[in-house]
């Protein structure tokens, strides 16, 4: 009985430790502004997404996940593969006839590579990347994949590897085929890859360059598709534009992914299904995917600016604490100094910094760490949200020993667990107990038989019983 009373007490106490222990549950910035604000007109495009490189913060975005055609921005997936597994860029390549005329009939975008010309690997980034040739899309997949399988499955590798879920690719030129797919933001993660590759920037971001003389072919002059940093066309330059590349099919709608820089901050633009469209009844049609990354470039460069809001001293909240005798809360502070893009000659003062209740707890046990992660908060201007922070502790707590001890007694008592627990144990204590008086009671008679009949055995006596019963 001894033996069992220990197993229990020790099985009461590890279901205490266990209840005790902590569980575990499992900044996306926003800054949503109408362009209708400033006096622009609205964005034709039906998919697009901007976003500030400095410090990630979305500005625009619209449908920024929905599959759609990606024409010609196809070809900054290519680049990314060809950068990433060309040992010499100044290798010549030799220019297949079937590797070219498989885009017969197709109406594409063209630089004329000839069969039979050779051209260096650099060269055909160029023309690929400024001039959007198809041909010289397909004579860098041939030369890096082996096959034109081989190198879309690269593609689609790499697209995977970046983490683009809702990406596909058929084809190294972004010809429209039902299988050939992506979104805005995987395009937006595929492009902010490439940016970090050799030459990349420098190819995307060339106006004017001069392909030199081949065995097939006088010197080429190619110019940028990109018509926001051509200066000739007034309604879609941008002083702010860098690169990247264009796009357009029948299914994709007009395209283009750009860079602005300029003011100290970085930008990066993608729009997708925009139309061309007579925005002014006395000219042509327009290209809108131009139109709206300038007044999305102009927009952002004029009237947003980054400025500090909060300090990591700053208290933004309190919330209860636990354990401690020393103080019954914690005071809640910014992780880090709090940087947001706000309106130009808005006061940082008009932000409004407010924890995010659904993550706020209802209490905290000490012990707790100054910096220790406790909510979240929402940064606010003009009542949308521009920002998400951390709060953390703005001090250290210590426990206080007596104060978690009672904590893990109430606690176990409380639980399920322990009550089940309780009660088999009382039962068996109970039973011990009556069994414990029943086989002293008999004890006891047995005694006083044996006063009567000194020299009756303990077998008779149980013999005597049995007749008596009967």
């Amino acid at each position: 009985m001894k033996k069992l009373i220990k197993i229990l007490f020790c099985f009461i106490l590890i279901v205490s430790v266990l209840s005790s222990a902590p569980a575990y549950a499992n900044y996306n910035a926003v800054y949503e502004k109408s362009l209708t604000d400033s006096g622009e007109n609205p964005i034709y495009a039906g998919i697009y997404l901007m976003i500030n490189l400095d410090n990630d913060t979305v500005i625009f975005e619209k449908d920024a996940d929905k599959q759609t055609a990606p024409a010609s921005l196809t070809k900054i997936m290519t680049a990314t593969v060809v950068l990433e597994n060309c040992k010499d860029l100044d290798e010549e390549v030799e220019a297949d006839y079937s590797t070219i005329h498989l885009l017969d009939g197709t109406g594409s975008s063209m630089v004329g590579l000839e069969p039979g010309e050779k051209m260096s690997v650099k060269n055909l980034l160029y023309c690929m990347l400024v001039r959007s040739g198809n041909d010289a899309a397909n004579v860098l997949a041939m030369h890096i994949g082996g096959s034109m399988e081989g190198f879309v499955k690269m593609m689609n590798d790499k697209a995977a590897a970046l983490g683009c879920k809702n990406t596909h690719f058929a084809n190294a030129h972004g010809l429209d085929d039902p299988n050939h797919y992506t979104t805005a933001r995987d395009l937006m993660t595929i492009t902010r890859h490439a940016l970090t590759l050799p030459y990349f920037s420098e190819i995307t971001s060339t106006t004017i360059y001069k392909v030199p003389a081949t065995n097939k072919s006088e010197s080429r002059i190619l110019r940028n598709t990109n018509n926001l940093m051509n200066k000739a066309y007034a309604d879609y330059y941008s002083p702010y534009a860098v690169g990247i590349k264009t796009g357009s099919t029948d299914n994709a709608g007009r395209c283009v992914i750009s860079k602005g820089t300029g003011n100290g901050y970085n930008y990066l633009c993608v729009i997708m299904n925009a139309p061309m469209k007579n925005i002014d009844d006395d000219e042509p049609l327009e290209n809108c995917a131009f139109v709206d990354c300038r007044r999305m470039f102009n927009w952002v460069f004029n009237h947003i600016e980054l400025k500090s809001i909060a300090s990591p001293t700053q208290i933004i909240t309190e919330v209860p604490l636990k354990l401690s005798f020393r103080t019954d809360h914690i005071s809640l502070v910014p992780g880090e100094e709090v940087l947001a893009l706000i309106p130009t000659g808005a006061d940082a003062g008009s932000v409004l910094i407010e924890p995010v209740p659904e993550t706020v707890p209802k209490s905290v046990d000490a012990p707790v760490k100054r910096g220790q992660e406790i909510c979240e908060a929402r940064v606010l201007y003009a009542g949308e949200e521009i920002a998400r922070i951390k709060l953390v502790a703005n001090e250290d707590v210590s426990r206080n020993v007596l104060l978690f001890l009672g904590a893990i007694i109430k606690k176990t008592a409380s639980s399920t667990v322990f009550k089940i627990i309780a009660s088999i144990a009382a039962f068996l204590i109970v039973g011990y107990i009556a069994l414990f008086v029943i086989e002293n009671y008999k004890r006891r008679q047995r005694r006083k038989l044996k006063l009567v009949n000194p020299g009756i055995k303990d077998t008779e006596y149980t013999d005597k019983k049995r007749k008596k019963k009967k």
